[in-house]
């Protein structure tokens, strides 16, 4: 009898120690913590080439992951279409379907997702800097349950390759929206950079995307040697506007997304946001496999391109050097 307890202690032990064997292969496998299909909110303000860039490229990064969508991980996607308003409500909505992670695109879809959503873990893309939206006082210090990749315009290449369009540029014009943390924000550093080259920046309001159109007119209006437009979710969604104020003034537009060159502008210096969303689709997928965000630093966007639109340029009668065309990683010649 002694020798059947024995045995059984033997099989008893065996067990237990083929059990957490198991259980740490499916760890170094990368398998979901705890086995589980995680259930993701993408948390959008609005669609616009932009965010449906950084969208498209958080998709991507899941998927070269190796998680498996269905199996591992299910999306569902919730857009305010523009209206700020209804982005709590939003993000209520996941948490009564179950969230168990916000990927939100955009300043405010990342400010709603903190202030409401319980501190459920949040990896952020599209987003102009995390600092003034709330999610940390540094790269490294953060709250603990908040990540992602931001997408800071290069202000400095911008201001450099205005300057090497128009050398006698004094003065230069943005609209932006004040109800956006990152618009303001966006509109205060251009400033800065361009007052370091002795240009400076005039900037007009606009509150909803019905006002962007007689904004844009007025701006185009001002005595400006050109419009260099930020980028934030209002003056993207109202882009088209923007275009035909500038072509009806004459005056020359520079922009920080590439797809807006191609859109009608003379140049852009653009973040790569489908690139961004990539990363932070992947950040997303260390999250699903069980790293902390408290352990995961911000992370800037590590792609900037430089597009020409030779095109829009000779129709204005502006001569772009042969040293900035080389730098240029698109050039659009019709």
């Amino acid at each position: 009898m002694k020798n059947n307890f024995s045995s059984r202690c033997a099989i008893f032990l065996f067990s237990i120690s083929f059990f957490f064997s198991g259980c740490h292969s499916s760890t170094t496998r990368g398998t979901p913590q705890y086995g589980k299909t995680w259930q993701i909110t993408i948390l959008d303000l609005v669609s616009a080439p932009g965010s449906d860039a950084a969208r498209a490229g958080v998709h991507d990064g899941l998927h070269l992951s190796g998680l498996k969508e269905g199996i591992d991980y299910e999306v569902t996607e919730r857009n305010a279409q523009g209206d700020m308003s209804i982005l709590n409500t939003l993000v209520d909505a996941g948490l009564t379907s179950g969230v168990d992670l916000f990927i939100p695109i955009s300043t405010p879809a990342l400010q709603a997702a903190i202030q409401r959503g319980r501190k459920i873990p949040i990896v952020f893309t599209y987003v102009a800097n995390p600092i003034p939206a709330g999610a940390g006082k540094t790269d490294q210090e953060h709250l603990p349950w908040v990540t992602g990749v931001y997408t800071m315009s290069d202000f400095y290449g911008m201001i450099n390759s205005l300057k090497m369009c128009l050398p006698n540029a004094r003065r230069i014009a943005t609209l932006f929206c004040p109800a956006e943390v990152n618009s303001v924000f966006y509109r205060d550093e251009l400033g800065k950079e361009a007052q370091k080259a002795g240009i400076e920046l005039n900037s007009l309001p606009a509150n909803t995307s019905v006002e962007i159109p007689d904004a844009a007119v007025a701006l185009c209006s001002q005595d400006v040697d050109a419009i260099c437009q930020i980028s934030d979710n209002l003056t993207s969604a109202g882009y088209a506007a923007i275009v035909q104020a500038a072509n009806q003034a004459g005056k020359p537009l520079f922009v920080f997304q590439s797809s807006q060159v191609e859109a009608g502008a003379v140049l852009g210096v653009s973040r790569d946001f489908e690139d961004a969303g990539r990363d932070a689709g992947t950040m997303a997928a260390r999250v699903i496999r069980g790293e902390s965000p408290a352990q995961i630093p911000f992370q800037p966007a590590k792609t900037t391109k430089l597009i020409i639109n030779i095109a829009v340029a000779n129709r204005l009668k502006l001569k772009i050097s042969e040293s900035l065309l080389s730098r240029a990683d698109k050039i659009i010649r019709r």
